[in-house]
């Protein structure tokens, strides 16, 4: 697989140099050449009893799409095969389950996954990892031909559902992959935390909580990368569990919403949650140590960011610091670094940005681009880089683009650590608003990073909430 630099552009990195004190490069065009993938598949059949175990590397996926890494403007094409308006799942050419097309702006190569036209998206995507430990099988989440709510697994090369009718649990939202056996998922039944096995069609009682288990946002990570430490919510607060030891940590967390988040680092270093009701520059968002000499949680916390909400992913970078990936809301709109482990209470806007690390500038006029969701890779090579989809609420069904701005509705890579951003693809979900969530791509990747996935309706308004599941391979190299 080659990478070819084709060109420079200064744009970028001269808004990046303003606020970081980087030094610059360039506009580069980068592409895959000559890459030849052979996949051999042995009896794979969609079934809710046995099945053989799933692929133990992905080695198997496809090699990563081509991208640009530019800042210019890059609005998405109004006429021709892929119109705008025009290139939805009812036209002749549109990829089946499986199917791949090249994006026309930037070159990704996306995949569709699912196939469920005429019903409601049901995916529970967003931050926490919606693909396995190494990338080869993801959830799926459909509505039945009752009505009901069902869960599928599916294979992230082909689409084909090799398992159908696996347990949700008592919190659905909250399922989540093992990270270190692509085999084994988690879900909540009552005060039981649940392991499934998918090749044997068992599932085991991982640990008796002995109160019920409580939703826990359904966002960001709740084990960490060693696959040793988790928490989990009971008694209206977040604990964190040993389970080689089968120790409950001393000390709590108790949510800043009952409905949000509370998360484990990948390193499984710190408790981390967000967002309080303080208004800006001083919304909470909190980290505690954890100390697994003393197996406890810090009791005093740490005001990391005030600017913005909950929206964001945490990184366990390679240079040994743990990063949430968020956006200032205020007077810098962008997707910016920030230290979890460097207090900002009572501190200005200049003050926390100029502790901080802008990653991609963004803008409020005349196009709101500061707005979407990202995702993180929390282990293996990949790890220091997170995935944003740029979402636009004014980009209403049917509209031809009009004020397209850099980084508009876009599928976007970020490296926390080089700063590289690589722009994959236009998702193409459209009217996205609060009101229609599940209008929202909600970005999502494996444990490893090497897959990404996101849902998209392709500007197709009816049902509301209609969108499918579509993926790219990705890496960083």
């Amino acid at each position: 697989m080659g990478i070819s630099i084709v060109s420079w552009n200064m744009r970028r990195n001269t808004i990046l140099q303003h606020y970081n004190a980087l030094q610059c490069e360039s506009t580069r065009i980068c592409h895959v050449e000559g890459f030849v993938c052979l996949l051999l598949l042995s009896s794979l059949v969609a079934c809710s009893g046995g099945s053989s175990a799933p692929p133990t590397s992905n080695s198997s996926l496809p090699p990563s799409s081509s991208f640009l890494t530019d800042a210019a403007v890059h609005a998405p094409p109004v006429v021709g095969p892929y119109d705008y308006n025009q290139w939805k799942p009812v036209v002749v050419g549109f990829p089946v389950v499986g199917g791949t097309y090249i994006d026309p702006v930037f070159g990704g190569t996306v995949r569709r996954l699912t196939n469920t036209v005429g019903k409601q998206n049901q995916e529970d995507i967003y931050g926490h990892h919606w693909a396995n430990a190494n990338g080869t099988y993801a959830f799926s989440r459909q509505v039945d031909v009752q009505g009901n709510s069902t869960l599928k697994i599916i294979s992230t090369t082909t689409g084909a559902e090799v398992y159908i009718d696996q347990p949700l649990g008592s919190v659905p939202p909250d399922i989540a992959w093992d990270a270190l056996d692509p085999n084994k998922y988690y879900y909540y039944e009552g005060s039981f935390l649940m392991q499934r096995d998918l090749a044997a069609q068992m599932s085991t009682k991982k640990k008796d909580f002995q109160a019920a288990l409580e939703k826990n946002g359904g966002s960001l990570n709740t084990q960490d990368r060693s696959g040793r430490y988790f928490t989990v919510r009971y008694g209206l607060t977040n604990k964190v569990w040993d389970s080689v030891t089968d120790k409950i940590y001393i000390g709590s967390v108790t949510p800043l919403d009952q409905d949000g988040w509370v998360a484990i680092t990948p390193d499984g270093s710190y408790l981390v949650n967000a967002a309080g009701s303080s208004p800006s520059p001083n919304i909470e968002h909190y980290s505690y140590p954890i100390n697994h000499q003393t197996q406890s949680i810090g009791s005093t916390p740490t005001q990391f960011w005030g600017l913005c909400g909950d929206h964001g992913a945490l990184v366990s970078a390679t240079n040994g610091r743990n990063y949430f990936v968020t956006f200032d809301c205020a007077d810098l709109p962008g997707v910016w670094r920030v230290d979890i482990t460097l207090d900002q209470a009572g501190r200005t806007e200049t003050e926390q940005i100029t502790a901080n690390q802008l990653l991609l500038p963004l803008s409020y006029n005349p196009v709101d681009t500061n707005s979407g969701h990202l995702s993180a890779v929390s282990k293996g090579p990949n790890q220091n880089w997170v995935f944003f989809d740029s979402e636009t609420l004014t980009d209403d069904f049917n509209l031809v683009p009009t004020d397209w701005q850099a980084y508009e509705q876009e599928i976007i890579a970020i490296n926390v650590i080089t700063s590289e951003v690589r722009r994959y693809a236009h998702h193409r979900s459209r009217g996205i608003s609060n009101l229609n969530y599940y209008a929202q791509p909600r970005i999502s990747c494996a444990w490893d990073g090497s897959i990404i996935l996101w849902t998209s309706n392709y500007n197709t308004s009816s049902p509301t909430g209609y969108g499918d599941l579509y993926g790219m391979a990705f890496s960083g190299n």
